[in-house]
């Protein structure tokens, strides 16, 4: 999903976060490894930012589709392309 679809990517919002701040943020966000005014300030921005909070869905489903594969069921030459792809992302 482009994140700059329909808001500001870098644009700032009452909360103090960008749409590129919660991005980087989101990792740390979801196993809740935030302290608590930052996590507040992502929870807040997700709450009114549809693109950011749209963007948290298909990271929630992506982890929940993944989550089923255990290790062997990829090959490992996908496995290699995915790795490269989310090294260079």
């Amino acid at each position: 999903m482009d994140r700059a679809r329909g808001h500001r990517a870098r644009g700032t919002r009452a909360d103090g976060l960008g749409c590129d701040d919660v991005c980087e943020l989101l990792t740390d966000y979801l196993e809740q490894a935030l302290p608590d005014g930052p996590r507040r300030a992502v929870a807040w921005h997700l709450d009114g930012c549809t693109g950011c909070s749209a963007w948290l869905a298909q990271v929630l489903a992506t982890v929940a589709a993944l989550g089923c594969l255990r290790e062997g069921t990829i090959s490992p030459p996908v496995l290699a392309a995915l790795q490269e792809s989310f090294a260079t992302s």
